[in-house]
């Protein structure tokens, strides 16, 4: 998928955050942009990638009403985007940024292995043999995230951990460790560090350029997790049994954690599936689903539950 995406900086119009901005902690607008010359913006729920009730967006462009909703086109020419959230509850979340091409090829994930037991600091991140997975690193590990493609090393990636679950540590430019402790400093010193347990960890990477044209990307970290993982955008989803690359089919559990839902009975998508398929929230009758329109707000997991649903997995 190209891109033409664009950031606001951590949604400054609003009132200042109660909790660290490298938190992803109550409902907000995490960024804005163009993808596609579509209006899009990533919307962090205050509970986890995934929306119960959808929100209200209304675009402007330089002060002007673009549109509702998800499917709102900008202008080639650009100008002030802005974004007005109403979420369920009766809030409103305010953000622009100023629209401009900026034509980025999504990053590529790749995941690692990293013995972070030891020293923290950045030189000694920098040393451990960090050793290549394609889902989870195994418990008592850390989780290495690395971007790669055209346009990343151009850009100053930050990065924000789901609900504060584990810690995030920044190592390089578009480069972080993911521990499933909780880990204390105290003016750079370390303080404590408290296991918290195998699983998912949600983390959303912003790339800034500067200029307004940036781009974002969920990522998840998997760490001590036994159960299959499909590879999709950056996401790890759970699932009842490996798949190989390409169109897979499964059927959708809600769960109780910060992904939401696990797929089962999953096998590659035959010609019955594709043409079986049809989620009322998607944007094209019959497109492969993506885990973004639901971290997005644009499905909400009701469209899902004990849906048959066909995505592409790497």
């Amino acid at each position: 998928m190209r891109a033409l995406p664009l950031f606001l900086g951590l949604a400054a119009c609003q009132e200042p955050f109660s909790v660290n901005r490298h938190e992803l902690g109550p409902t907000r607008i995490a960024a804005i942009g163009v993808v596609d010359g579509v209006a899009s913006a990533a919307l962090w729920s205050g509970v986890g990638l995934y929306h119960d009730e959808r929100p209200t967006l209304e675009w402007t462009l330089d002060g002007a009403p673009l549109g509702e909703g998800y499917d709102v086109v900008v202008p080639a020419e650009g100008g002030l985007l802005g974004l007005r959230v109403i979420t369920p509850e009766g809030s409103e979340l305010l953000a622009e940024v100023t629209a401009q091409e900026a034509p980025i090829a999504p990053p590529i994930v790749t995941r690692a292995a990293v013995d972070l037991s030891g020293d923290l600091d950045l030189d000694a991140r920098r040393k451990v043999f960090a050793e290549s997975v394609n889902g989870s690193v195994p418990e008592g590990k850390a989780a290495r995230l690395t971007l790669s493609g055209d346009g990343v090393d151009g850009l100053t990636w930050r990065w924000m951990r789901a609900a504060g679950l584990g810690s995030l540590l920044e190592l390089d430019p578009g480069v972080a460790d993911v521990l499933a402790e909780d880990i204390v400093f105290d003016d750079g010193v370390l303080v404590s560090r408290t296991p918290t347990g195998p699983g998912l960890y949600p983390q959303l990477a912003l790339g800034l350029d500067g200029l307004g044209g940036n781009r974002w990307i969920w990522v998840d970290a998997a760490i001590g997790v036994t159960t299959p993982l499909l590879r999709h955008e950056g996401r790890l989803v759970p699932a009842d049994a490996e798949a190989p690359p390409g169109l897979v089919a499964g059927t959708v559990v809600l769960t109780d954690d910060l992904v939401g839902l696990t797929l089962t009975d999953v096998a590659p998508a035959t010609e019955d599936d594709i043409a079986g398929t049809f989620l009322p929230c998607a944007p094209t009758p019959g497109a492969p689903f993506r885990l973004a329109w639901l971290a997005e707000g644009r499905c909400v997991r009701a469209d899902l539950d004990g849906a048959r649903v066909v995505l592409e997995v790497e």
